[in-house]
């Protein structure tokens, strides 16, 4: 029996429909687990955006973050993702005891970083959410170190500051500079801590500029226990990846906190 063609979804204007899926409010949440290597509890969740289109599905953030930052919809998308992100924190804190302590992480942008409503916006979400402001970290991307008097005024309010993806694009400079309370290591990284002997010896140099700076470090893309074992072993305060959980919605995160703890501490020997 012949094979029927597979039906191609037609082309579609993506600025159009990014517009449109503002308007409509096609964005939604799921949260990745950041591990305290040293406990095997979650520290904190990563707020990661998925837009949902109704014809084409789920559209990969590659395909509309960059058009979304280019075109300025990145800061109302932003503007909706810091309030959910803050009032889903507040619910699992009301909801678990013993996660009072739980962050929540929210990616911020360039473009949503030179918006001059951004500082007075984390002040309205974190007093409608009743929030502490330690309670949100906000991860800076590539581009963002061109702004180092909005990021002070960020560190003022006392929320959180992450270099993300340190050892891609970022630089030492910016981690001497920049006020940051955590860096969040290239996926890389955690190969580079199971590597040979010059690879091991770069990553540990990493991790020790960071403790000499007092900043807490993140382990990202953690696949296998080697990975994580080696990541301990040198000294990195945590890790998120596959090991530990896919991204999930609030249900599949509130039946994680549910356990207390996702795995078993860390051994460094």
């Amino acid at each position: 029996m012949p094979t029927r063609p597979r039906t191609q979804r037609p082309p579609i204007d993506l600025a159009a429909e990014l517009e449109r899926a503002v308007e409509r409010t096609e964005f939604g949440l799921e949260y990745q687990p950041i591990i305290d290597l040293g406990s095997g509890s979650i520290a904190a969740v990563e707020a990661l955006l998925r837009w949902r289109h109704p014809l084409m599905g789920t559209i990969a953030p590659a395909e509309y973050l960059p058009l979304a930052e280019e075109t300025g919809h990145i800061v109302p998308i932003g503007e909706r993702v810091l309030d959910a992100a803050t009032r889903q924190l507040r619910t699992w804190h009301l909801g678990f005891a013993r996660m009072q302590g739980l962050r929540v992480n929210v990616n911020i942008s360039p473009r949503q970083l030179s918006d001059d409503n951004l500082i007075p916006l984390i002040t309205t979400v974190l007093q409608r959410s009743d929030l502490d402001p330690s309670s949100l970290t906000l991860e800076l991307g590539t581009g963002c170190s061109e702004h180092p008097d909005r990021i002070a005024a960020l560190a003022d309010t006392g929320v959180g500051l992450a270099l993300e993806d340190f050892g891609q694009g970022s630089s030492l400079d910016e981690v001497r500079e920049m006020p940051l309370t955590i860096v969040k290591l290239v996926p890389t990284f955690a190969t580079l801590a199971a590597g040979n002997d010059d690879d091991v010896a770069f990553a540990e140099s990493v991790l020790a500029l960071c403790r000499a700076r007092g900043l807490s470090t993140v382990g990202k893309g953690v696949e296998t226990r080697d990975q994580a074992r080696r990541l301990a072993v040198l000294g990195c305060d945590m890790a998120q990846g596959y090991l530990y959980s896919k991204p999930l919605g609030p249900e599949g995160i509130g039946t994680l906190l549910a356990r207390g703890r996702v795995t078993s501490p860390t051994s460094v020997r």
